[in-house]
């Protein structure tokens, strides 16, 4: 099960802040009027939410939902993050949905690794899916979540003006980074199902937008990735619609775009700065790929155009 977020709103954040419970403490039965998600830090957690029981253990989150009666089954030591929260679009998504939207969260991530890095297009994504119940495998991202949630309970704890807002923003950004951390998991899943060429193509997309900057060619790639050129070709153009050198200029021109307006670098400059070495040749390449040439480009955008 998920629930959908809409993250053009933040969300309004009552409490944020981390406990130890012990015995015998146990949690009393309640039907709350928000969500609450908790992060178990140590030890272990017994609950039951509208009659299924819940054991939570190190490095679990799981989501509290207003619409079921939750209680403790039974003392135990624990250490954990809780976070009390209402949110104006936040949606369940029922499990009948799952596959759909595990589909979607996989599309997503390969649009989002093709994107344009500069363009708005990414700033208005509608929604988040958070899973209701996810174990965080991963170190790094167990390690992300716990700090932001820190940085959280900080904010909670300032009262200075604003913090409210600050709060909401870290709570927000450590739900993207539980999703994030999800869909790591499901994508790693679903590639080591599939041929050994889509992993390659992964692997090939996430190096030219690392190594954009430097001298690629046909045969460095086959030196890197162990593989025949033509074959590579053919096939990351199968899965992205585009040729690897088109996908690779694309990603150089939208870096240069971004220079030409932001920095005191001469052109020539520019086009070694993101793998162009010849500036007529960075040049012709930058007007097939905006219809301007870098001067233009630079013209209309100190001009205030629409570029």
């Amino acid at each position: 099960m998920f629930y959908r977020i809409n993250l053009q709103c933040l969300p309004a954040v009552r409490l944020a802040d981390s406990v130890v419970i012990e015995p015998p403490y146990v949690h009393r039965r309640r039907k709350a009027d928000e969500y609450i998600v908790y992060l178990i830090k140590k030890g272990v957690m017994y609950l039951e939410e509208n009659g299924s029981a819940v054991t939570l253990q190190p490095g679990d989150m799981y989501v509290l939902d207003p619409r079921y009666t939750h209680v403790g089954m039974k003392a135990s030591w624990c250490e954990y993050f809780y976070v009390h929260f209402r949110h104006p679009d936040i949606i369940p998504v029922e499990e009948e949905k799952e596959k759909g939207i595990r589909k979607l969260l996989l599309e997503n991530r390969q649009s989002s690794i093709q994107s344009d890095i500069f363009s708005y297009d990414k700033c208005e994504e509608p929604s988040l899916y958070l899973p209701k119940s996810y174990h965080i495998h991963d170190y790094s991202s167990l390690v992300k979540v716990t700090e932001l949630l820190n940085e959280a309970v900080e904010r909670n704890t300032t009262q200075l003006e604003n913090y409210k807002v600050l709060l909401a923003c870290k709570v927000l950004e450590a739900f993207v980074e539980i999703s994030r951390s999800y869909v790591t998991a499901e994508t790693v899943a679903y590639v080591e199902k599939q041929p050994r060429s889509y992993r390659n193509v992964q692997e090939l997309l996430n190096y030219l937008n690392r190594e954009y900057a430097g001298e690629i060619t046909g045969q460095s790639l086959e030196k890197e990735f162990g593989g025949n050129f033509d074959y590579m070709n053919r096939t990351f153009k199968k899965m992205t619609g585009q040729t690897i050198f088109k996908y690779l200029n694309r990603v150089r021109i939208n870096h240069a775009k971004a220079l030409i307006l932001n920095s005191p670098w001469k052109m020539s400059r520019i086009g070694e700065s993101v793998g162009f070495p010849d500036e007529y040749y960075f040049s012709r390449v930058f007007k097939k790929y905006t219809g301007k040439s870098p001067t233009e480009y630079a013209r209309e955008g100190l001009n205030g155009r629409k570029i």
